[in-house]
């Protein structure tokens, strides 16, 4: 994987596909973290390591 996106906008894109009133919305959040991570579980492993990274300090 590359360099990962900034943090706020890793957040953007988890916020969009939240948003259930508008699919094109939430599919265009999904691909965006595919594009960034290779994969959505890739996403969300990251998503949760940085998560892991915080608490431990």
């Amino acid at each position: 994987m590359h360099k990962a996106p900034p943090e706020s906008l890793i957040r953007t894109w988890v916020w969009m596909m939240s948003e259930k009133d508008n699919p094109e919305l939430m599919q265009k959040g999904r691909q965006n973290l595919i594009n960034a991570f290779g994969s959505l579980q890739k996403a969300i492993q990251y998503i949760e390591q940085q998560a892991n990274l915080k608490e431990a300090q």
